[in-house]
């Protein structure tokens, strides 16, 4: 039996604190009205009611089963916008069930609590569900009871204040009880400090604890990364080597005085081995991205994941896996964005190997400097057949004789 005694709690109640930037009296304070919860973890309760106004559950009718309504709203309910409960890939999985009387009728049963929860769990489990989709559509159904789940994040966080207990490879009812009432032992210990605290705010309090044991881990490296951008993109370079092409006129003949400084092999030099270093940290983003993804459910594949980029021949940077162990070619491609308009630059190996592969990807990395990078994924783009984009010719090859 696992007890969460003061002293593990202090623990991860000092953690939690080294996000705060002052003191607060928390007794006089809902969890949910710290500064940190604000900022870090409170959009789970908009993503539990937006799932729930997709669910419209208490809408639900017995001949309705059958329809396709029921399992066109448990999708709807999965998908909510910046739902990050879930893997994006994992949210495929639902996919695999169709829509048959048989399947909507499960899932009526399930949210209607007309079957068990534990054998709802072990249906769950032989359709193939990963054990992140699971854990979420028990959440949705009742947030007070069930918490979502990433089993290596919260491994590593038992393990870090040695609570022997992991979920990584242990998807089962079982397992997933146990790891719901660790969060109810942590909510009890947490309702003594606040003057209200939910199972979903313990569990914000652990995954926040979580996170700062990772910004400890990384910071320096992050510092590191940080120094070398400031060195980048001082004011003084920027002055320097940008043109004022905004404010220049064309003119019959050039005046030296009005051209920029000059600029020479050095600095184009310098340049190429910026550029390059921002891919290099893009495609290892992605590369722990998609080792961490299959790590828990998926380690034989997660195993075979490969930087491939020193293969320029090849027209992507990363070999993966999708969960069934079908191949993913994926080019990285480390962009900024103005607005909603992001671009990047493609070479014509790579425009051609997008064609060529079945399952090729655009993995697009903005803020690569940023404690959060995000990764916006393109499947089979097929650039030059799809209104999505628009293509320009930034170079040209001259051939003559």
């Amino acid at each position: 039996m696992i007890e969460i005694n003061e002293n593990i709690f202090n623990l991860v109640h000092s953690g939690f604190n080294k996000l705060m930037t002052e003191k607060l009296d928390e007794k006089k304070i809902d969890f949910r009205s710290h500064p940190v919860a604000e900022k870090h973890e409170n959009y789970k309760y908009v993503i539990i009611e937006e799932a729930k106004n997709q669910l419209l559950l208490k809408t639900w009718k017995e001949n309705d089963i059958g329809s396709g309504i029921i399992l066109k709203n448990v999708n709807n309910a999965i998908n909510v916008k910046s739902n990050n409960l879930i893997d994006w890939r994992k949210k495929d999985d639902f996919k695999k069930l169709m829509a048959t009387k048989e399947n909507e009728k499960f899932l009526y049963d399930f949210f209607k609590s007309k079957i068990e929860d534990g054998k709802a769990f072990d249906n769950f489990v032989e359709v193939g569900f990963s054990y992140q989709l699971i854990a979420y559509l028990f959440f949705i159904k009742n947030h007070q009871k069930y918490m979502p789940i990433s089993q290596e994040k919260f491994d590593e966080i038992f393990s870090s204040i040695n609570i022997d207990f992991k979920t990584s490879h242990n998807c089962s009812w079982e397992n997933y009880l146990e790891y719901n009432e660790i969060i109810k032992l942590f909510k009890k210990q947490l309702s003594q400090r606040f003057k209200t605290a939910s199972l979903l705010d313990a569990h914000s309090f652990l995954w926040i604890y979580g996170f700062q044991l990772k910004e400890s881990k990384t910071k320096p490296e992050k510092a590191k990364h940080n120094q070398k951008t400031v060195k980048k993109t001082t004011n003084k370079q920027i002055k320097r080597n940008k043109p004022e092409l905004e404010t220049y006129k064309p003119k019959g003949n050039v005046d030296i005085k009005d051209l920029a400084e000059t600029i020479n092999e050095t600095y184009y030099i310098e340049k190429h081995r910026k550029l390059m270093e921002i891919g290099e940290i893009a495609e290892r983003i992605v590369l722990d991205s998609e080792i961490e993804f299959l790590k828990s459910d998926f380690p034989e594949l997660a195993e075979k994941v490969r930087l491939v980029s020193n293969n320029p021949q090849l027209g992507f940077d990363i070999l993966s896996f999708e969960t069934d162990g079908k191949q993913k070619q994926i080019e990285v491609k480390a962009i900024s964005h103005n607005g909603n308009v992001k671009s990047f630059i493609i070479t014509r190996n790579e425009f051609s190997k997008s064609k060529t592969y079945s399952n090729y990807y655009v993995y697009c990395v903005v803020g690569i400097n940023s404690d959060n990078p995000e990764i916006l994924r393109i499947k089979n783009p097929d650039f030059d057949n799809n209104d999505d984009f628009l293509m320009e010719p930034l170079t040209y090859r001259i051939i003559f004789e």
